[in-house]
């Protein structure tokens, strides 16, 4: 009975001294990989700009609108391939030829996910994601405050 505890403390000593090691060297060989990678990539100057391939115009994130319908409309590589996705909804157009573009959308009630994905000629691809959320309390607000002004104005009288 001792030898058998004595053999099964043994192997599990080795077996979680193997299992460490074998951590030690993934964490080493990834944060070497990290540090190589940032002395070897240039940052970019101050004055230059970033490149970008989209910048979207509208909507803003983070939008409430009471309107179900929606432009998403934007700038990017002239004639490039663009997928707006609203929701589950795809819309595939092209960029004009000064790389200016725009899709006419429906949105649902609640919060609605716009994603924008520009594909360039090598393939690349940029993407921007909006929020647009679409409500009715603005609207019976608005008649509300329409409806007691009214009373108001006929008290008056």
């Amino acid at each position: 009975m001792r030898k058998e505890v004595l053999a099964a403390v043994i192997i599990g000593l080795s077996l979680g001294l193997f299992i460490t090691y074998g951590f030690y060297r993934v964490r080493s060989t990834l944060t070497e990989t990290t540090i190589t990678d940032l002395q070897t990539t240039p940052s970019p100057s101050p004055e230059a700009p970033v490149p970008t391939n989209l910048a979207l115009h509208s909507p803003e994130d983070g939008t409430i609108q009471t309107e179900t319908t929606l432009t998403v409309a934007g700038a990017t590589i002239p004639n490039a391939l663009v997928v707006v996705f609203v929701n589950d909804a795809d819309m595939i157009t092209t960029a004009d030829e000064t790389g200016n573009f725009a899709v006419e959308s429906t949105l649902k009630q609640g919060s609605n996910t716009i994603a924008v994905h520009v594909v360039d000629e090598n393939g690349d691809t940029t993407v921007e994601e909006r929020v647009v959320i679409v409500t009715t309390i603005f609207e019976e607000t608005a008649d509300a405050t329409d409806s007691a002004q009214q009373e108001t104005d006929d008290d008056d009288q």
